[in-house]
Order: C-alpha cells, then structure tokens, then sequence
C-alpha cells in the first residue's frame, strides 16, 4: 500500500491556544480555518515531508453531532472522555484504489468522502477522505486516508514558508498509541499496511510492538492503566534543546534525534 503519513489531529476545546503555545517555543503555526457543515474549526503546524499537527474543536456542537463524518464523530466522542490526540492520517494520491484494496484485504471501508473549508486567505482547499468501519470489538482504532485536491509539489510551494520553524528544522517522527489487544492491533495493521513482524521494546511508558508506515514510526501499548484506544504521545526531532509539552490532554516530545 503506497501511502505517506498526513497529519496528527489534536482535539482540544481552544485551538488558537494550542498554537500560540507552539509559537512561545519558537514553532511557526497558523490559523487554519473552519468547516461549517461539520461544526468544528483548526489551527495547524506543519513540518518536513508535509506532516503536520491539527489542533481541532468543535464550534457547533449540534452540527459536530449530526454532520454524519466519521472522524467528526470520533471527535465528539472522545470529547466525553477529555481532550487529547483522536486520531491520525495518511495521504494517497489514489483514493479510489485504495478502498479497492482494502476491500480485497477484508477490512470495509467508508467512503471516499469530500471534505473543504476555506483559508484565511481566502483559497478554498478540498480533500477526500477515506475511513475504516470500525473493529468490532473496539480493542483499537484505524487510522483514516486522505488526498488532497493539490498536488505535493504544489502544495509543498504553498506551505514550504510554514515548514520553516525559528527553532530549527523539526521532523514529526512517531506516535504513541493505545490499544485494548496488542496482538490483534499488531496483526490488523499489518494486514492493513502490508508491514513486516514488528519490533520490540520499552521505554518510560512501557513495553511497546514497533511498526514503520508511510515514514512514520509507530508504538503500541498495551492500555494496563486506563482503558483507552487514543493516541498519547507525538514526537518530533531535529532540535538541541528538549522540550516536553503537555497541551490539553497531549504529550509532545521535541528532541535532537
């Protein structure tokens, strides 16, 4: 499956907030926009290979709730646990042909699904995106696809001011996440990706299966502590100094390498 990773969405009540605490730290980040038919508004910080953070709440919760978008729906339902990481993405230049291959694996898909909203420059940006019918027993989440009305290198031109950050080059280089059944989450995702027997290890947060996609690295706990199927931790490299930031619900842990 040849896909890229996207973007990390980060739901918390302020997004403006989450922003300008990016920026005290010398990260570039901007006023994203809003989505009216789904109720919900962003602010954004992009890195290398056109990755990013999606700082995400919802304005219209009435709208959030009937809009019909799975994601938009995840969103409102993790809404009732806490703010925090929700979700994550990768991009494809074949959306059609992706829900074709992930139908021949025996996963259902959902979609392909239009998306838009407007910049505060005033360009209308559109995306398709494509879901995942959810695990049965809901021990994990999948991820969501996504492509963009642009091209990479078109948008690569438009963004490249943004990806320029005062504190230096930083690259999003992987996520933590937790799920109900390690074994299974780990078998699912390579099946869904195609991916080699994954790696082992442990760190502060425990032990933890390793797997590569689309660039990224991804780490799978076992949720002992609290049952939860979210995302908890982003790191990003590329810089001397470390930081470790705690933003409504998120970890965020910059370092060198």
């Amino acid at each position: 499956m040849n896909v890229a990773f996207d973007h990390l969405v980060h739901l918390t009540e302020r997004p403006e907030q989450a922003k300008a605490a990016f920026e005290q730290l010398g990260f570039t980040s901007i006023h994203g926009g809003r989505h009216p038919s789904w109720g919900t508004y962003n602010a954004l910080c992009y890195f290398d290979h056109l990755r990013y953070i999606e700082w995400i709440g919802i304005a219209d919760e009435q709208t959030a709730k009937t809009c019909g978008n799975p994601l938009i729906a995840q969103l409102v339902a993790d809404r009732e646990d806490g703010n925090g990481f929700s979700q994550f993405a990768f991009r494809t230049n074949d959306i059609e042909t992706l829900a074709a291959q992930l139908k021949n694996k025996g996963f259902t898909p959902i979609g392909p699904l239009p998306g838009s909203r407007q910049r505060y420059d005033g360009k209308r940006l559109t995306w398709t995106m494509l879901f995942i019918e959810d695990d049965i027993d809901g021990a994990f989440r999948y991820p969501f696809f996504i492509q963009w009305g642009d091209d990479d290198d078109v948008r690569m031109n438009e963004l490249a001011p943004l990806i320029r950050h005062p504190v230096g080059s930083l690259f999003l280089s992987s996520i933590s996440v937790y799920t109900l059944d390690l074994r299974r989450t780990i078998d699912v995702y390579r099946r869904l990706f195609g991916l080699p027997a994954p790696r082992f290890g442990r760190d502060e947060a425990g032990a933890y299966a390793e797997l590569a996609v689309g660039g990224i690295t991804l780490h799978f706990y076992e949720a002992h502590r609290q049952p939860s199927t979210r995302p908890f931790l982003c790191r990003l490299v590329g810089i001397q100094e470390q930081h470790r930031i705690e933003i409504d619900g998120g970890t965020y842990i910059v370092s060198r390498s």
